[in-house]
């Protein structure tokens, strides 16, 4: 076995007995993976059993220790994931797994995530094969990994499942994030990519509604401020300029022509003033989500958890 552990940083709230079956489920892929590993329980502040539960659990396998950290105050799932990673950091980890802890991450996945063939990766990544959500909502996530691909020029068919080295962790606890995903799609790094299909939630009930999706997708781009920022101001500028040289031409029309104006000149006009307000809205949104992000930043710096064990 290697000497340094591998981290597996898993958020939980309000998983009860789910937590518990990842665990179990959990303990058999470790004790043949021929590593020593720390898994990391990060509790967001859960308000039923689940803490209790989880103090009364311990790994069988020699090899498995079980961490537990508890947040002082509900962080969200992202914000948990990254609380993880500063406790991981603190820890000198040199490779963190993060996954969750539904059960929707494949524990089979790990072994593939240790391949000695990508040691030389900086990030590798577990694609989501398939998907057990309804057909509404796998429309609805191809759209978006559309939209921001088109946007962003980053494809993003993962999630939270991945492994991390030491570089990439310190330079996360660094700068802080509110989509994990999206902050390692901009990581200048070496990466790796593997393929795992999305089991089924272990309780049998995923906590990922549509809603849930709208919302964790416009985080997605709070990373991409910046880029988001320059789409909007481009626009802004060629839709401008579109309304100048149709202005021009209505003005030249009626001062020094017989035309008469045709009504789609002044229709254009006016769309295309309307259609250039808004994408100067959409600039000024940007400019607050890069406030908002960099505020988001420095206060998610700070460690808010307690050692539990």
């Amino acid at each position: 076995m290697q000497s340094q552990p591998v981290y597996i940083v898993t958020p939980c709230f309000n998983e009860n007995t789910t937590l518990l079956k990842f665990l179990a489920a959990l303990n058999p892929v470790l004790q043949s993976a021929g590593r020593q590993f720390v898994v990391i329980v990060v509790d967001d502040a859960s308000n039923d059993a689940t803490m209790e539960m989880l103090e009364n659990f311990s790994f069988s396998a020699a090899n498995v220790e079980l961490s537990i950290i508890t947040l002082k105050y509900n962080h969200g799932h992202q914000g948990a994931i990254y609380q993880g990673l500063l406790y991981a950091n603190s820890l000198n980890a040199q490779q963190v797994i993060v996954m969750d802890s539904d059960g929707e991450d494949d524990p089979e996945a790990i072994p593939q995530l240790l391949d000695t063939k990508y040691d030389n990766a900086d990030i590798i990544n577990v694609s989501r094969g398939k998907r057990n959500e309804k057909l509404s909502f796998r429309l609805f996530y191809k759209v978006y990994k559309l939209i921001f691909y088109v946007i962003t020029g980053s494809r993003l068919d993962y999630g939270n499942f991945c492994r991390i080295n030491k570089k990439v962790l310190e330079c996360t606890a660094d700068l802080s994030f509110t989509h994990f995903a999206a902050h390692l799609s901009k990581q200048k790094v070496k990466r790796a990519r593997i393929v795992s299909d999305r089991k089924p939630r272990l309780d049998g009930k995923s906590k990922m509604k549509l809603k849930n999706l709208i919302h964790h997708a416009f985080r997605s781009f709070v990373e991409y401020a910046e880029e988001l920022l320059m789409v909007f101001l481009k626009l802004f500028i060629i839709l401008a300029f579109a309304t100048i040289l149709v202005v021009l031409y209505i003005v030249y029309q009626k001062l020094f022509t017989d035309n008469a104006i045709l009504g789609w000149a002044s229709t254009l006009s006016t769309t295309l003033i309307g259609i250039a307000i808004m994408c100067l809205g959409f600039f000024v949104i940007g400019i607050l989500l890069l406030n908002l992000m960099s505020k988001n930043n420095v206060k998610g710096r700070e460690a808010s958890y307690i050692v539990i064990k």
